[in-house]
């Protein structure tokens, strides 16, 4: 699955939702008809996605030294690109908070990943006699849970660029796993050396992200950026964020474009709501005129 696209969305200002202008529109703003709703503090968020698992290219050779030969041999990694989805919602504090807003979603990720071996066999002199060379490939499908809260920075000089940063937490299920029995690179390295490693099901990682939020409307708001993983709690392995697979570790970045659109209020009653209400919008009309 070597295609897929995208990058991420999502919101806001520096501050916090305090200082969100969730207000209608004023006259110098408005672009054709104001925009009267009376938005909450609960919006849904979408994102969707290109993903990428790098992984640290090995330079140094192994040596082995068995009844199948002597030599040494090389491992190489590499990333493939994925895809990531992901729905949930976002939700912003009514009252000043040391966080601009937090939010949560479910999803499914599609990561990959590939490695070439090279293998040099020597004489008893340590001279190559032969070599041999061979590649693998993968994709692993998970499906994912996620939480994290937000904090924005707004320049001074530049107001229009909001950096969205988020420290999270996500729990990923392996639910499509690539065939362990490799090919060629794997299991031909396996004689040589103490075997491959293949990550378990269930991985757990804090993750860190970064984003810059444009306002599509008031209450919608688009933000690419990017998310990765910063440390792994379900696989100890020193705390390393990696997803290990045949003999090497891929680290799986996800490419955001994601979306917030904050909900209108839920009216009580059977008062009707200020866009629909013409003597609520004239009254609104002859304030605005007046300031």
């Amino acid at each position: 699955m070597k295609y897929l696209v995208l990058v991420t969305a999502l919101i806001l200002t520096e501050g916090l939702f305090a200082q969100r202008d969730f207000t209608p529109s004023s006259r110098k703003d408005a672009f054709g008809t104001r925009d009267f709703r009376d938005l909450g503090s609960t919006g849904l968020q979408f994102q969707l996605g290109p993903a990428y698992s790098f992984a640290k290219r090995k330079t140094d050779a192994v040596d082995f030294d068995n009844g199948l030969g002597r030599g040494n041999y090389v491992t190489d990694p590499g990333g493939r690109i994925g895809i990531y989805g992901e729905i949930g919602l976002a939700h912003f504090p009514k009252k000043k908070k040391v966080y601009s807003y937090i939010d949560w979603g479910l999803g499914f990720k599609y990561l990959g990943g590939k490695e070439k071996t090279e293998i040099n066999y020597t004489d008893i002199a340590g001279n190559v006699v032969s070599s041999d060379e061979g590649k693998d490939g993968f994709y692993n499908g998970y499906a994912y849970g996620r939480f994290s809260i937000h904090k924005e920075i707004t320049f001074k000089k530049v107001e229009k660029l909001v950096l969205d940063n988020s420290l999270g937490f996500n729990i990923d299920y392996r639910v499509i796993t690539a065939d362990q029995n490799s090919d060629y690179g794997s299991n031909y390295v396996e004689q040589f050396s103490a075997g491959d490693h293949y990550h378990q099901p269930f991985v757990a990682q804090l993750h860190y992200g970064l984003g810059f939020r444009f306002k599509l409307r008031r209450g919608t708001y688009f933000i690419p950026g990017f998310r990765l993983p910063i440390l792994g709690i379900q696989e100890w392995n020193k705390g390393k964020s990696a997803h290990r697979w045949f003999s090497s570790k891929y680290y799986p970045v996800l490419f955001q474009l994601k979306i917030i659109n904050v909900f209108k209020k839920r009216k009580k009653g059977n008062c009707p709501a200020v866009e629909t209400n013409e003597d609520d919008k004239r009254r609104n009309d002859e304030f605005m005129q007046g300031n």
